[in-house]
C-alpha cells in the first residue's frame, strides 16, 4: 500500500541529498551582499515589541545577548558570556562577559552596560522606557530578586524561584544587548537606531522595507565572511519567488511550497528542508460552544487527514504531529500520535454521542497568506464530510489577532515557533495567565487548575529526567482535553540560492536566522 509518510520522508531526504551534493568544495571565502527575503518589515527594532519575522531577522543578525541557541541539541552556548555558573539550588547565576567586546557605536561591553539593558523593562526612570514593552515579558524579570554587575566583567542574577529556562531565555530577540549609549542618545526612538554587539551592524533602514546591515569588522567571535546582509520585505509569496527566481535575492523562508518542485531543477537554486521546529495546529475555543463540548473537540481531531493536509497542503513538508510538544524538545512523547490519525468513523460517532444536531455549524478563521487557505479549504471539507458545516472566515493578518484576542474566533488555525529549544516555549501557551487572549480561551477547561501546575513544575526543575516526566504528562493532558487539535510538524524548505554556503538549517527553521558563518561562493 502507498504510505504517503513514507514517501514523503523519502522525498525530504532525497531533497537534502541533493543540497549537499551541490556544495561547493571551496574553502569559505569573504565577500559580496546576501539578499534575504522576508514576509514583512515593521518600522522599528526594538527588542520589546514584535514587528513580524522580518524585524526579528534583523534583530538576531545584529544581535548578541549573554548566551546562544544550540537548536540542534537543545543546549546554551557562549555568547557575550564566555562561562557562568549556577548554584546548586538553582537560584544565583554568575556569568563571566568576554573581555574587549565593543557595542557597534564603539562603547565597550561591560557588566554595567549588559546590566543597564536588561533592566531596560524594569526601569521607568530609563530614558528609553517604554510602557508595555510585552517582549520582555520572556526574559524572567518577574523572577529576578536581584540583577548586579559585581564588577567590570561579572554579573550575578538572583532568582526568586528556580527558572529552568533562565539561560535559554537570554538568546532570545528580546535577550539582545543594546549599548548604554544608544539608549541615552535615543531615547523611547532607540528602535530605529539599535546599537548592538552582534556580527552585523546596521547601514541604512528604511522602515516597512528593507535593512541594509554591514559586517561588523570588530565582532568578537571574527568578522563575519559575508560584507553585507540585506533583508528587504515583499508583499506576497508570489513577489519573493518572483525575486528568488530572477536572482535579486539569494535566501528565503517565504516562497511558496508548491514552486519546491520547479526550484529543485533549477541551476541557480536549492532548497534545503528544516528540522520540525513549528507546530501547526487548529486552537477551540473552549469557552464557545460547540467546542465547550470535548466530544465535538474529539470529532475535529478524527476527522483530520492529516496525510493528505500534509501532502496537499504543505507540499509534504511536515512530519505527523503527536501533541503540542516538538520532536527535538525535551520529554517528546510521540505515542500522541495514534491520537492523531484520521478515523471519520470514529469522529461520527462522537458527533451522535454529543446529542447535537447536524449539520453542526462551526466558523474557521486564518490568516489569508501562505499555506493557510489551502489548509483551511482541506480541513472544511474533512469537517463537512462527517457532519459539520463550515464557514471559511479568511482574515488579514491584524483582523485575525484581533479576532483570536477578543475570543471572538471558533476554531482557528495557525502555528508555535520555537524561538527558545526547550519544551516550556509551548507549553506556555497553556498558561492560565494569558488565556483569555488565546485560540483555545483555555481558562475555561476544567484541567486548566492543572495545566497551570505542570507548567510551573516544568520550569522549576532542574533534573533533566524530571522534567521530561513532567512534559510528559502535560502532553497526555493536552491530548485528554484537546484544546488543540494537531496538524503537523512543519519541516519547513529553506530556498537558498547554489551560491551561498553553509546555511544553517536547525534555528533557520524556527525562524531564528543566523548568518554569522554564511559565505558566498564565486
Amino acid at each position: 500500500m502507498f504510505n504517503l509518510r513514507t514517501f514523503s520522508t523519502i522525498l525530504i531526504v532525497i531533497l537534502f541529498l541533493v543540497s549537499l551534493g551541490t556544495a561547493t568544495a571551496q574553502d569559505p571565502q569573504y565577500g559580496g551582499t546576501l539578499v534575504f527575503g522576508a514576509e514583512s518589515m515593521g518600522d522599528s527594532f526594538d527588542i520589546g515589541f514584535w514587528h513580524g519575522f522580518g524585524g526579528v531577522h534583523v534583530i538576531d543578525t545584529i544581535g548578541e545577548g549573554l548566551v546562544r541557541a544550540d537548536f540542534e541539541n537543545g543546549g546554551a552556548q557562549p555568547g557575550l558570556a564566555e562561562s557562568w555558573e549556577i548554584s546548586d539550588d538553582g537560584l544565583v547565576y554568575t556569568f563571566h562577559i568576554r573581555e574587549g567586546m565593543t557595542f557597534h557605536d564603539g562603547e565597550p561591553v561591560t557588566a554595567d552596560a549588559i546590566v543597564r539593558s536588561m533592566k531596560r523593562p524594569i526601569n521607568p526612570d530609563d530614558p528609553s522606557y517604554i510602557e508595555g514593552m510585552y517582549m520582555y515579558g520572556n526574559q524572567g524579570a518577574s523572577n529576578w530578586e536581584s540583577l548586579e554587575a559585581v564588577d567590570e566583567h561579572t554579573i550575578v542574577l538572583t532568582l526568586m524561584q528556580p527558572n529552568a529556562t533562565q539561560l535559554l531565555v537570554f538568546s532570545r530577540p528580546d535577550g539582545v544587548i543594546i549599548s548604554p549609549k544608544a539608549l541615552d542618545e535615543y531615547g523611547t526612538e532607540v528602535g530605529l537606531n539599535v546599537s548592538a554587539a552582534g556580527p552585523f551592524k546596521i547601514e541604512r533602514f528604511v522602515p516597512g522595507q528593507e535593512a541594509v546591515l554591514a559586517a561588523n569588522e570588530d565582532y568578537w567571535a571574527g568578522r563575519p565572511y559575508v560584507d553585507r546582509v540585506v533583508i528587504r520585505a515583499y508583499p506576497d509569496e508570489a513577489g519573493i519567488l518572483a525575486a528568488l527566481e530572477a536572482g535579486e535575492i539569494d535566501m528565503t523562508l517565504y516562497a511558496p511550497f508548491t514552486s519546491v518542485p520547479r526550484l529543485q531543477n533549477s541551476d541557480n537554486i536549492r532548497v534545503e528542508v528544516g528540522a520540525p521546529l513549528v507546530n501547526l495546529f487548529a486552537g477551540a475555543n473552549v469557552a464557545m460552544a460547540p467546542l465547550d463540548n470535548l466530544l465535538v473537540r474529539s470529532a475535529i481531531n478524527y476527522a483530520l487527514d492529516r496525510e493528505v493536509l500534509i501532502e496537499a497542503g504543505l507540499n509534504g513538508f511536515a512530519e505527523m504531529p503527536a501533541s503540542l510538544i516538538g520532536p527535538l524538545d525535551l520529554g517528546f512523547d510521540e505515542s500522541g500520535r495514534e491520537i492523531s490519525v484520521y478515523d471519520p468513523e470514529r469522529a461520527r460517532e462522537l458527533i451522535a454521542e454529543s446529542g447535537l444536531e447536524t449539520p453542526i455549524p462551526l466558523d474557521l478563521a486564518y490568516e489569508n497568506n501562505r499555506f493557510w487557505p489551502q489548509l483551511a479549504e482541506l480541513i472544511a471539507a474533512d469537517l463537512e464530510a462527517v457532519g459539520f458545516d463550515v464557514t471559511l472566515d479568511r482574515l488579514d493578518t491584524g483582523s485575525f489577532w484581533g479576532k483570536v484576542g477578543d475570543g471572538q474566533t471558533q476554531l482557528s488555525i495557525n502555528q508555535r515557533s520555537t524561538f527558545v529549544p526547550d519544551p516550556h516555549g509551548k507549553a506556555i501557551l497553556m498558561a492560565r495567565a494569558g488565556a483569555e487572549g488565546s485560540q483555545t480561551q483555555h481558562h475555561a477547561l476544567q484541567a486548566a487548575d492543572e495545566l497551570d501546575a505542570l507548567i510551573t513544575a516544568g520550569i522549576s526543575t532542574a533534573d533533566p529526567e524530571e522534567r521530561a516526566a513532567i512534559y510528559q504528562e502535560f502532553q497526555a493532558l493536552m491530548l485528554e482535553q484537546l484544546p488543540y487539535i494537531y496538524i503537523g510538524y512543519l519541516t519547513p524548505p529553506i530556498f537558498v540560492n547554489k551560491r551561498v554556503q553553509n546555511v544553517e538549517t536547525f534555528g533557520t527553521a524556527g525562524g531564528r536566522i543566523n548568518l554569522r558563518g554564511v559565505w558566498l561562493s564565486e
